[in-house]
Order: C-alpha cells, then structure tokens, then sequence
C-alpha cells in the first residue's frame, strides 16, 4: 500500500499544503462528488501532513471501495489500517463489514458489525448495518433482535430504525406489525416518504378492523410519489393500487408512472420505472383479456 500511495501526486490536491485536516475536508468533497483521483490525491496529502491519521487511511479506503473489485485489497488494507490507529473507529468497521458483504461473506461481514455496535453501542447506523446483514442472510429474527435493541438503546427516537424494522416485519410477512412501524417512524418524521409507502404496502394486506379505508391508502401511496419521487417503486406501486381498486382508472395508473419518469431520477430508478410502465401495460392487457374470457 505505501508503495502505491507513494506514486499519487498531492499536487494535484489544491489544498495539499493546508495542513491535514483541510486536505482531509477537500478529500471528503471530491469524494461526495465522485471524483475519485483528486479525493485520493487529498487523502493522501492529509497523510503526508500527519502520518497515520486514522480519517485518511478511511477515506483512502472509501475511494478504493467504489472502484471494486479491483480496489477491494487496497480498500480493506486502508479500513484496517484506519482501525488500527483508531480502534474505536464506527464508520471504519462498518465499511469493512460492506466490503466483505458485498463479496458475499455474512459471517466476516457480522464480525465487524458486531464490534461497530459493541464499539459504540447507542450508534443507529452500526445497529442497522448489523441487522441488515441478517436479513440478506436469510435470519430475519435475529435481524428484528437486533432492531429491537438498537431501538432500546439509541438514546433518541430515530425514524430509520423503525421504517428498517417495518421492512424486516415485511419480509416476515407481519404486516401489522410492519404498518405500526412504519406510523412510529412518520411520527418523527413526517416528510419520510419511503415510511408512508411501507405504511401503503403493509395497510394493504390488512383486513378486519385494522384495515385502512381506499382513501387512506391512496393518500398513504400520493405521500410517498410527492415526498420522494426519486424512488420508481412509490409510483409502481401506487400505479397498481389504483387500477387494482377500480380498472375504469387505467388511464391514471398510467399516469402516475409517466408523472415519475418526468422527474430527476437515477439511471437505475429510471430503468425501473420503464420496464414498470411495461410491465403494467402487459398486466393490464392480461386483466382485460382474463375480463373477456368471462
């Protein structure tokens, strides 16, 4: 690693004779903005000006960790280094344990998580990166012990924490469960609309007494298209609701979708909302074909 590092020209860092924690600062923003040669060069320029400084070995490692595979020894040789240095560290075991999940190893992954949450046990982000390695890996009651204790243990009510353990009752197929998560979570943060469509998706497969009216429902999925219309799956899923409540608006599921490819989104969202605006096409073909059959 020295060696590679060794080849970087700080130079290119234009805040490489600021001291370290300028060049530390200006790294993190390349960083933010994807730039990562020029993070690099910064990162490395902090190091330069204090030696082993434990934020710069970790965002030596962030840069190599989106340039993975190929980046992922340079990446974990930065982490640990980082931990090394400063072993109470949060954000360098978590990154370590995203680098061995991403390579498909739970049980390295949970190691490092585990110690995140140990190392700083009122961390939201160490709790919540534990408990979703345990639900990739298939152990959703373990991933809920985990979110009931983060919840017992992080001193404020934090949103994430419960709309994360609605997904994880989701999954479990706890559908009240998941709602009152997902309420729990918009009480502090009303604006959240990822909560309010995980509140749509669990409301809708409730019946009896719990059950929300249409009305509700539809107001549940509108929130999420408005507060958050960056995600292709609040406009999918609103679009279905409301042909699936009455098939004379197939017109308006259209156009909720066509409503969201109008906006700024990602290039993977808009992928997924055009191969969604296909498939409710086709599903809505096959509806009326079934219709006639009748």
């Amino acid at each position: 690693m020295t060696q590679m590092l060794s080849t970087v020209d700080i130079a290119a860092c234009p805040e490489h004779n600021a001291g370290h924690r300028r060049a530390n600062t200006a790294a993190t923003t390349y960083l933010k903005r994807g730039e990562l040669d020029q993070a690099l060069a910064c990162f490395v320029a902090a190091l330069s000006a204090k030696q082993n400084f434990p934020p710069a070995l970790y965002g030596i490692g962030e840069t190599f960790a989106k340039r993975t595979p190929s980046g992922f020894e340079m990446a974990r040789e930065s982490y640990e280094l980082s931990l090394k240095h400063w072993p109470e560290f949060v954000d360098a075991n978590i990154a370590l344990g995203d680098l061995w999940a991403d390579r498909g190893d739970r049980t390295r992954a949970e190691m490092y998580y585990e110690s995140a949450t140990k190392t700083r046990p009122k961390d939201a982000l160490a709790w919540d990166a534990l408990a979703r390695n345990r639900i990739d890996d298939g152990r959703l009651d373990q991933a809920l012990e985990a979110y009931d204790t983060a919840i017992d243990s992080v001193e404020n009510e934090v949103p994430g924490l419960y709309f994360s353990r609605g997904r994880a009752q989701l999954l479990r197929g706890d559908f009240e469960a998941c709602a009152e998560d997902a309420s729990r979570a918009l009480k502090t943060a009303s604006q959240f609309g990822q909560a309010y469509h995980l509140l749509a998706v669990c409301s809708l497969k409730l019946s009896g007494p719990n059950a929300p009216s249409t009305n509700d429902l539809e107001t549940y999925f509108r929130q999420a298209t408005q507060l958050e219309p960056e995600f292709a799956d609040h406009f999918l899923d609103f679009a279905r609701f409301v042909y699936d409540d009455d098939h004379a608006r197939e017109s308006e599921g259209r156009q909720i979708i066509e409503m969201g490819l109008e906006g700024d989104l990602e290039d993977g969202e808009r992928t997924k909302l055009e191969d969604g605006l296909s498939k409710f096409n086709e599903y809505v073909t096959s509806t009326k074909a079934s219709r006639d059959e009748l």
